[in-house]
């Protein structure tokens, strides 16, 4: 399948959107911004959460001025019209959220290194993060639905495992390369 220069991923919680970009980014030489290293959430001690929005705002507005490109992950507050005027391409994985929870429960035991945010290990499993997989189940369909629509000559490559995933992984072209 051809694909673009300029990648946005987004699924749910551990649907596998880090270990897609830096794949990608290795077969392709793409650089990658992982958006879960700016969580809002998560800032360093001392820095201010609208600091830290304005930080990767930033960050994704220099970016998707450049000719290649993976940004992976949501959230919907970091300039998501910005990211999805520039790319070409969206992927969406979108695996159940029990293949999820499984995914999040055996990294967390077997202390397996993430490529997007760190911290999943043994000593810090987070049963709360398990009830936000059950109760958002996947990513915001509703405003990703509406950016399709919106953005008609975004292609559009919807993966439904992680079987399909690694299956586009092995099939994947740049258009032009």
């Amino acid at each position: 399948m051809n694909i673009g220069k300029k990648i946005i991923i987004m699924g749910g919680s551990c649907s596998g959107k880090s270990t897609m970009a830096q794949n990608l980014s290795k077969k392709f030489n793409l650089p990658v911004v992982y958006l879960d290293l700016y969580d809002p959430y998560a800032v360093p001690k001392g820095m201010a959460r609208d600091k830290r929005k304005q930080e990767i705002n930033q960050v994704i507005k220099d970016t998707v001025e450049k000719d290649s490109w993976i940004i992976e992950g949501i959230y919907e507050w970091y300039a998501f019209e910005e990211r999805l005027n520039h790319a070409d391409t969206m992927i969406l994985l979108l695996s159940p959220a029990h293949k999820r929870i499984w995914c999040y429960i055996k990294t967390c035991i077997t202390k397996t290194k993430r490529h997007g945010r760190a911290g999943f290990s043994a000593k810090n499993f987070r049963w709360d993060h398990v009830w936000y997989m059950l109760r958002r189940k996947d990513a915001p369909y509703d405003l990703i639905n509406k950016a399709i629509k919106e953005h008609p000559k975004l292609q559009v490559v919807k993966l439904k495992s992680y079987k399909e995933a690694n299956e586009f992984l092995e099939s994947a072209q740049i258009k032009g390369i």
